[in-house]
């Protein structure tokens, strides 16, 4: 089975503003079906919108758009104000986009919006609800393809905004239109959105299925975004619900009840009942431990329970065997600490008033640590930390290379992936040759990420935009074979990133799948090696082999290094989420030395971290 092409995949995105990006750095595929883009009030939705439809270019970064051929419209885009016609009468509104064989469909459309009585007025007559109404029926007459909607029914009462929210909905699935929408409200995200991208001052927190996020939410504040969260840390389990797990989690409100002690057939701690607000269907209560702790839950509607009464707190409890069993799962397959020696942070040379950040990683033959950066520059450490050279890629303004290796015969390999292409640069940092376009076709790339080279001089190169696979090259860059293809079974990738060659087999990190597959060197799949089940991994991103045969993965998603046997057993793990000394925040690349030291790309804080196990 294969996967369709995204409508829109960003790369890299940003669109300056002041104080501050509206989007930085925004890098997303947008699937058909229907898409929310969530966040509060300046958080960037309406930008991203923008830039999807080309009402407005981005300063950095790239668009690919994958839109099939189609007699309709491709796409019709509603801004945040409806856009409409001053001039023109309500159902003209609709007459004017209909295609010609769907033309009394306008009529329909009105009455089924409520505004059929107003068919004969402008829009500068309408009410705010009644102008919001007529923008998305506006919109839905046109039979477009894809629907862009910014804010669509803002301003309808609550009464029938459910209502008109199912024409929307009905109108899209019948004639298998895409819907990309902004919305603030998590309630509507829910109902009507299969996938979600939760923007947070103009970067991307998360994005993927709404279900994913409202069940499995890997954070707090991303839980939040899809209404209210209990969040429990680790220990908090056993402290509150009487149950150990070994990661933090969460429990929705419809998952969590409050009962009188005593009246539980699965008693966990008691604690004492401190306040209740009823909230319709929840409730917000304060509860507190015996040891004085307290907190607060969002807990299903409850009644006669007055403050002071002793009660337990249960979780549904096919949700948290889920979690309990993941856990357990985790620890038997090792997956403690690995113990560190010692760990060094240092960060790149600032580039004017801006501090770039690394990307690619790799350690070239003297033990000298290779990093590509995100203004463009391949910078060259020795082994104390020290800068002992420095270069600029031959073009850089439309977007920055990401994966590097040295060859053989001493060349730099760099996977320029924002030109489509891969750059072969003589030892001194100075053009020696490229290869490559843009297309599809054999020897062709949309977004090559990834470089690496086999002992028999061979070059795999991995890319990712809709044309997902690995190919292979001649050491000057001939095209000689390519496997994998974009999708979700096995053998088939979703931006495949870090490679590692090891005898005569390819392991690839394919990230968005949360996985990584192994593959012979003439591209036959051999098998998925470690996923999310299996070894808990989050979106492996980059991929390193130590001198003992033993895969280190770093997950972005997971802010840590996963250390992997060859046949996917977790040998543990270094690092977690945060910004102190031994924690990663979005980490990029990793890349491993003769000696053993480990190299991270410690993106998301600035930095480069050297692990000495």
């Amino acid at each position: 089975m294969t996967t369709p092409r995204p409508l829109w995949t960003l790369d890299g995105v940003t669109l300056e503003g002041a104080p501050r990006s509206r989007l930085s750095c925004v890098s997303a595929a947008i699937p058909a079906g229907r898409t929310a883009v969530l966040g509060q009030s300046g958080a960037g939705k309406t930008s991203l919108l923008n830039v999807l439809v080309g009402y407005e270019r981005p300063h950095a970064g790239r668009i690919e758009r994958g839109l099939s051929e189609s007699s309709r419209l491709a796409v019709f885009w509603s801004p945040g104000d409806g856009g409409l016609w001053p001039h023109v009468s309500v159902l003209d509104h609709l007459r004017l986009v209909a295609p010609r064989s769907s033309a009394g469909q306008a009529e329909s459309l009105l009455a089924r919006f409520d505004l059929a009585a107003l068919a004969d007025r402008r829009a500068d007559d309408l009410s705010a609800g009644e102008r919001s109404r007529l923008s998305v029926a506006r919109a839905l007459a046109t039979e477009a393809d894809v629907l862009v909607l910014d804010e669509p029914l803002a301003h309808v009462d609550g009464a029938r905004l459910d209502r008109y929210w199912d024409v929307v909905r009905g109108d899209c699935d019948s004639r298998g239109t895409s819907l990309v929408f902004s919305s603030h409200q998590p309630e509507i995200v829910l109902a009507h959105a299969e996938q979600v991208v939760c923007l947070e001052e103009g970067r991307i927190a998360w994005s993927g299925p709404v279900q994913t996020l409202y069940e499995s939410p890997p954070s707090e504040s991303l839980g939040w975004c899809l209404g209210p969260l209990n969040w429990f840390e680790p220990d908090e389990g056993r402290l509150w619900l009487g149950r150990s797990s070994a990661r933090s989690f969460g429990v929705r409100p419809s998952r969590l009840s409050l009962t009188a002690a005593g009246e539980a057939d699965d008693a966990g701690p008691v604690v004492e009942l401190e306040s209740l607000v009823p909230l319709g269907t929840v409730a917000r209560a304060s509860v507190r431990r015996l040891d004085g702790a307290s907190r607060t839950v969002h807990v299903r509607a409850v009644d006669r329970l007055a403050s002071g009464a002793a009660v337990v707190l249960k979780a549904l409890l096919g949700l948290m065997t889920a979690v309990w069993l993941a856990g357990c799962s985790r620890e038997t397959a090792g997956a403690q600490q690995i113990p560190t020696r010692e760990i060094h942070t240092w960060q790149l040379p600032s580039e004017g008033a801006r501090m770039p950040t690394p990307r690619g990683l790799h350690v070239n033959p003297d033990g000298q640590l290779m990093v590509l950066d995100d203004a463009g520059r391949l910078m060259i450490y020795d082994e104390d930390r020290n800068l002992v050279s420095k270069c600029w890629m031959p073009e850089y303004s439309v977007g920055r290379p990401e994966g590097l290796w040295v060859m053989l015969d001493g060349r730099i390999a760099i996977a320029d992936t924002h030109y489509n292409r891969v750059l072969l640069l003589a030892a001194d940092g100075s053009l020696d040759s490229m290869f490559g376009e843009k297309g599809e076709r054999a020897g062709q790339f949309i977004f090559p990420e990834t470089v690496i080279q086999d002992p028999q001089g061979r070059l795999y190169v991995c890319e990712y935009g809709g044309n997902d696979r690995i190919q292979r090259f001649s050491t000057d860059g001939e095209w000689q074979a390519s496997f994998g293809s974009f999708g979700t079974e096995p053998g088939q990738l979703q931006r495949p990133t870090g490679l590692v060659w090891h005898d005569n087999s390819i392991y690839v990190c394919d990230a968005v799948n949360n996985r990584v597959q192994e593959f012979t060197e003439d591209g036959q799949f051999v098998r998925v090696v470690a996923d999310a089940e299996s070894s808990g991994l989050y979106y492996p991103y980059d991929m390193a082999i130590s001198p003992e045969g033993e895969l280190f993965v770093v997950e972005f998603g997971s802010g840590r290094v996963t250390r992997l046997s060859l046949d996917g057993r977790v040998l543990g793990r270094i690092g977690m989420v945060g910004r102190n000394v031994g924690e990663f925040w979005t980490p990029w690349g990793v890349a491993v030395a003769q000696d053993g030291r480990v190299f991270i790309a410690d993106t998301g804080n600035r930095r480069l971290v050297e692990v000495r196990l």
